[in-house]
């Protein structure tokens, strides 16, 4: 038997234990043991278990340190079936613990985000489906929103929830859109008397729209940077894939022809599909092997950067 507040402890195999590791770190999750507690919360949603099915020899995994946790209030449900499940098929609480975790490691990472934050995306694509806005906190700071859609990273790895805010004074339609993690995002609060923001005229709404077609987590469709890249710029970008940004042209003038393939050849003047917020995280890595060109607000930005960074290590 098993009740609330009772100590379990899972013998799993290695690849299990650390991808729950990963998922709990990565998910900004308290402990393993609310990682835990959250998936047997939600244990309905799976295949029930075939109990001729399940493997109970935990000899298998003597090498792996168990998962061990404490059943919370939400696991009443979990805790119920279990006992009746357990008794007349013959087989440990432990056991089907770890089916569980099982079916959850199984699934696409960017749909276990889905399934961890459920409650707060269910929340977000009500609001999206009635057209109306939320208030909700995303890393530590409130914001009132109008959800627009759900995507996924290219390499569906992390999910996110694109939203329109309130700030009317930004001059493109496109500076008030941004991608959230859905990991992130906190005490969403639907607001049902008020319109959604994206909905207010055509231009925002189409903008929406452009960006549901184009996603990538920055945004970055229909904003441009130009770089200057030297040999070891063009060697370092064609290695460095994770948030690299698109090449749509390269030379000098406004006529230069689209690139043909993701990868650069050689030194020259790339113009990349890119937000300014991607250029930020993606081109300081490259030093003085990537010349931020333009826009001009980009370029300063990169400047006083290196300027200070170059002040850290003045007098050595």
């Amino acid at each position: 038997m098993i009740n609330v507040s009772q100590k379990i402890k899972v013998a799993v195999s290695h690849l299990l234990r650390s991808q729950m590791e990963l998922d709990a770190e990565d998910y900004g999750l308290k402990s393993l043991s609310d990682l835990c507690n959250r998936i047997l919360a939600r244990y309905a949603e799976f295949t029930p278990p075939d109990p001729t099915r399940i493997g109970a020899d935990d000899t298998l995994y003597k090498n792996v340190p168990p998962l061990q946790f404490s059943l919370n209030q939400a696991g009443e449900s979990f805790a119920n079936f279990a006992n009746s499940f357990t008794k007349n098929a013959g087989i440990k609480i432990a056991t089907l613990c770890r089916y569980y975790f099982e079916c959850y490691v199984n699934m696409p990472r960017g749909k276990r985000e889905c399934f961890i934050f459920r409650d707060e995306l269910d929340k977000l694509t009500a609001a999206a489906k009635a057209r109306t806005n939320v208030s909700l906190t995303y890393r530590g700071e409130r914001k009132c929103v109008s959800p627009c859609f759900l995507a996924f990273s290219p390499s569906q790895v992390r999910a996110y929830v694109v939203v329109c805010d309130d700030k009317v004074e930004c001059a493109a339609a496109g500076a008030r859109f941004h991608s959230l993690r859905l990991c992130h995002i906190r005490g969403v609060a639907p607001d049902t008397a008020s319109k959604a923001f994206h909905c207010e005229n055509f231009e925002l709404s189409h903008q929406a729209e452009v960006f549901r077609e184009h996603f990538d987590p920055f945004l970055c469709y229909g904003q441009q940077v130009k770089v200057r890249l030297t040999e070891d710029g063009a060697k370092r970008y064609n290695k460095l894939t994770t948030n690299r940004p698109k090449v749509i042209a390269f030379g000098e003038s406004e006529s230069a022809q689209a690139a043909a393939t993701a990868e650069v050849n050689g030194a020259g003047t790339y113009t990349f599909e890119c937000s300014e917020k991607l250029a930020k995280v993606y081109f300081p890595q490259f030093l003085s092997d990537a010349d931020v060109l333009a826009p001009r607000e980009l370029r300063l930005w990169f400047k006083e950067q290196f300027e200070k960074a170059a002040g850290v290590y003045k007098g050595i």
